[in-house]
């Protein structure tokens, strides 16, 4: 992070403002204040065969996501932090469809207003609006969605290990409308070579069908042998709503680099859920927007783990053309026992250009390929990204 008196010229804007309120001088309102973010814009082009079909449809679309993020200390032990983003609720903005729409505006909104107190012993208290915890939600995204609550979170190192604890009375981990109690304990630690996390959530999810709750855990290790990274991780959701069976996710993972060579491969496999709106999101309703992103899930690009009965395998290989420009290919299968024809598999390329340390940008272009039955029209997709980076 740096200082703020290095504002980019949102941040100035917000800042400003604050101190106008206030009637005091920025100089004396900016000092121990920091600010960090980033700063995305991408553009999608997706064309689908037979686009009427399914529900698809061909689309051409400019997106941006602005996060700034500002820490202020109040005192040794005390900090105010604060995170907002200019966006659509908490992901990426699309200012139209550039084929057939007009040009759009984002959305401005605060996704953190917390204090953070750090006054006891290896103890730090942060209360207010802030990132779910756990490998559940995603904290942050440059680019994608991000899971939010209002409530308490302690975190206490005892040792190698740190002990976190969390209530959250309002949550948008459902992607409904509908607050959700959340409360949640986890544990992180080293253990020689290997890092380890285990989490075990109460979620509650008000004014719905579910409301005798669900039990979450999950349990993930992390280890680098030589050259090679290894994952692992295994989640599942246990509802207490008769005649749910507990849903699951275990997916394991494998990267290596070889001088200028990187090479990965990961597999996922998710059971049947009945289809109980959770937090996994192996199931789909109305009401739910499932997180591909969380840790606890896995996806490709256009596919995911967001299945009955699934599997997922992905491997990229990729390699450095220069020191700051990587290509990479990658290709993923999905197959899908709970439902007809839903198995699919896609291909794409990726060129990544580092100008620097806090900009980036890649073009990518791929191809999704769709099972269908005899008779049903193909609904194959191609689509190409352009992103477009910048952090501060």
């Amino acid at each position: 992070m740096k200082k703020i008196a290095k504002l980019s010229l949102v941040a100035a804007i917000a800042v400003s403002g604050l101190t106008a309120a206030n009637a005091t001088p920025l100089e004396e309102a900016i000092k121990g204040v920091d600010v960090s973010g980033t700063v995305v814009y991408r553009y999608d082009d997706r064309t689908t065969d037979n686009a009427t079909a399914d529900g698809f449809s061909n689309e051409s679309n400019n997106s941006y996501k602005v996060a700034l993020n500002l820490k202020s200390s109040i005192n040794d032990d005390l900090t105010f932090n604060a995170r907002t983003i200019i966006g659509d609720s908490t992901g990426m903005a699309e200012v139209g469809d550039s084929t057939t729409g007009a040009d759009g505006e984002a959305t401005f909104g605060l996704s953190h207003a917390n204090f953070a107190y750090t006054g006891i012993m290896n103890t730090t208290v942060i209360a207010g609006k802030q990132a779910v915890p756990s490998p559940f939600a995603v904290q942050a995204d440059a680019a994608g969605n991000e899971n939010t609550g209002t409530g308490i979170t302690s975190l206490t190192t005892v040792g190698p290990v740190t002990v976190a604890a969390t209530y959250l009375n309002q949550t948008n981990l459902f992607g409904s409308t509908t607050g959700q109690d959340i409360a949640g304990l986890g544990l992180m630690g080293d253990l020689g070579p290997v890092a380890l996390d285990g989490w075990y959530l109460q979620a509650l999810e008000s004014n719905s069908a579910n409301d005798d709750g669900a039990s979450l855990y999950t349990l993930g290790a992390k280890a680098k042998v030589e050259m090679v990274e290894l994952t692992s991780r295994y989640s599942a959701i246990d509802p207490s709503a008769s005649g749910m069976d507990t849903e699951s996710i275990a997916k394991v993972g494998a990267k290596a680099k070889f001088g200028i060579v990187t090479a990965s491969v990961d597999y996922g496999q998710s059971n049947d859920s009945d289809s109980y709106a959770s937090l996994i999101g192996l199931a789909h309703s109305a009401t739910t927007s499932p997180d591909a992103d969380a840790d606890v899930n896995l996806q490709a690009w256009a596919l995911n783990l967001n299945k009955n009965d699934a599997q997922l395998i992905k491997a990229t290989l990729g390699v450095d053309v220069l020191a700051n420009v990587n290509l990479s290919a990658t290709y993923a299968d999905l197959s899908v026992d709970s439902a007809a024809n839903s198995d699919a598999s896609e291909y794409y390329g990726q060129l990544t250009y580092k100008m620097g340390k806090n900009f980036m940008t890649y073009a990518r272009i791929g191809q999704v390929e769709y099972d269908v039955a005899s008779g049903v029209a193909s609904k194959d997709n191609t689509r190409g990204r352009l992103h477009v980076q910048y952090t501060f």
